[in-house]
């Protein structure tokens, strides 16, 4: 019978060599001339995987504590997405952050372009695109066919995004990408690749505008049914709908009143929306500039890399570099990282995304860098790459568990006065109030539950633009990003909720460890703690809870 870890290692090299676009953001090493098949072949093929892994290392005996952990943490996240995959719902699947075009598009953003011949497997994977999005629009006929029709809203969102990237007929965003290579001989090819993989895009926008559409759902919400699948698979716990939804309300209710304290540092006496319009409109309390804006927002991060380094975490050298990018146009508006490549070669990197803005009002965005960076992503997704878990556990990622870190590694920047003006606490508080926000939008929005007392729409079913309108009064964000929020949340049941039901898990352990701490007479060694915390690796909600609180 096969151990865990050979399980674990076979389970990454098939799962890269079906899903090379997973494989490329693992940067795990494959045939990087491919892209993933999305059609319902491939993701029955993946499907078969996922059945062969769970059953494998659900009968396997662990044979050490790396391994232990390795099981639980494989069985669940295979579980989770088999789950997902067996009721359909990538048949429907159209997102502007996870679906298949904006995956795939961005998987060029991973690839090595420093030598002609990384080049030519880059004009390889181009020529490659039309054949995905072939079989992605195959899924989607499926979807329909088979009584799951996707929602309009997404559809014209993804097409719209589609469209962006298409650019003026001359290769759109590809064309922009491969004049990287410069004009050297393979030149022309790579332009004739761009235009190639331009064209299936405008072809699926086309499609979904024209043909999709009019045949797609008006509803947006998944139901209680299939929200629970999904959180099954995101935050690996059977969620508490009713439970998650009252707490959403309450840390609400809880940071909005923080908020007003902080307002009136700011400007004594002003509401939010006074003080929030001064920050955004103030231009000496902006950076100006995309590139300024990336040079900014790259000494956020090292700094923190320094300031923390020693003192609260004990950071090697092979991970201490983080490197700030701007996506391109056409890319959801939140900020997001891409973790090292698996032999750390490929450093990690931070991608904010500027929505056609050329200033940046810098109150909101330094509580981000240290969600994104460190001690958020970066520090936790770098850390696990070299503490000694099972090959699919230091690759694997679990929402709940990352983005979970990520939030409380705000607040605990907080607790640390890393936040040194009342603007940018500001910035802390309205991150974590959207935090919290997106738990009550996104079951609201998704399981039709209502809006309660004491809070603006009281009673009312919760709507499109009524949850746009709670984005905005709580994060502080511009309508433009509020709405790509919000149809990130209708694309991806259950995620939204992933940050605060996280970070309560990882507050909740903590507790715990100092408990523990003072009834044997002593102080909880913060330090010693997070790296414990770290080297388990990504856990669901139920088994990091139980692990932490052994921490």
């Amino acid at each position: 019978m096969p151990t865990v870890t050979e399980i674990s290692d076979r389970y990454v090299t098939e799962v890269a060599d079906l899903d090379p676009v997973r494989g490329e953001r693992w940067g795990v090493k494959s045939d990087g001339t491919r892209l993933t098949d999305y059609s319902p072949e491939g993701y029955e093929a993946l499907r078969g995987l996922l059945a062969r892994t769970l059953a494998a290392v659900t009968a396997a005996t662990p044979a050490d504590e790396p391994e232990r952990l390795g099981q639980g943490f494989l069985a669940d996240w295979v579980g989770g997405e088999l789950d997902v995959l067996e009721s359909g719902e990538r048949e429907r699947m159209l997102s502007i952050i996870v679906g298949a075009p904006a995956s795939t598009r961005s998987v060029f953003d991973l690839m090595d372009r420093s030598t002609p011949e990384a080049w030519d497997t880059i004009r390889a994977r181009l020529l490659a695109v039309p054949k995905a999005m072939g079989g992605y629009r195959e899924s989607l006929e499926a979807g329909i066919e088979n009584g799951r029709p996707g929602a309009r809203r997404q559809a014209i969102a993804v097409a719209e995004q589609c469209a962006t990237w298409v650019g003026n007929g001359e290769g759109g965003w590809f064309g922009t990408f491969v004049a990287g290579a410069g004009d050297g001989p393979q030149r022309s090819n790579l332009d004739d690749a761009a235009r190639t993989a331009a064209n299936a895009y405008g072809e699926l926008a086309t499609w979904l505008q024209k043909d999709y559409a009019p045949r797609a759902t008006e509803t947006d919400a998944s139901g209680d049914e299939r929200y629970r699948v999904w959180a099954r698979y995101l935050l690996g716990t059977d969620l508490d709908l009713d439970e998650a939804y009252a707490w959403g309300w309450d840390e609400l209710a809880r940071l909005e009143a923080e908020k007003a304290i902080e307002c009136a540092r700011i400007v004594p006496g002003a509401a939010f929306e006074e003080v929030r319009e001064l920050l955004i409109g103030d231009p000496n309390r902006s950076i100006h500039g995309v590139d300024a804006y990336r040079e900014w927002l790259q000494y956020l991060t090292d700094e923190a890399i320094a300031g923390l380094d020693g003192r609260q975490f004990d950071i090697p050298a092979s991970i201490r570099r983080c490197e700030v990018h701007i996506p391109p146009e056409g890319s959801a508006a939140a900020a997001y990282y891409t973790p090292p490549s698996e032999d750390l070669k490929r450093p990690g990197q931070t991608w904010f995304p500027t929505i056609g803005r050329k200033s940046f009002p810098t109150w909101d965005d330094v509580s981000t860098v240290y969600h994104e960076a460190v001690p958020g992503h970066h520090l936790q997704g770098a850390t696990i790459r070299l503490v000694p878990l099972t090959r699919a556990h230091k690759l694997g990622f679990n929402s709940a568990h990352g983005e979970g870190w990520a939030l409380y590694s705000e607040r605990l920047m907080d607790e640390l006065g890393w936040y040194r003006t009342p603007e940018t606490r500001l910035g802390f508080l309205c991150a974590h109030a959207l935090r919290a926000a997106r738990i009550v939008v996104d079951i609201g929005l998704h399981t039709g539950r209502t809006i309660p007392s004491g809070w603006p729409g009281a009673g009312d079913v919760w709507t499109y633009d009524g949850a746009i309108d709670y984005m905005v009064r709580s994060g502080g964000m511009e309508r433009a990003s509020a709405e790509s929020e919000v149809l990130r949340y209708l694309s991806w049941p259950s995620q939204a909720t992933a940050y605060k039901l996280g970070e309560r898990t990882w507050l909740a352990g903590r507790e715990a460890a100092r408990a523990a701490a003072a009834a044997d007479g002593r102080e909880l060694d913060l330090k010693a703690w997070h790296a414990r915390a770290l080297a388990l690796g990504p856990l669901g909600l139920d088994r990091l809870g139980t692990e932490l609180a052994r921490a």
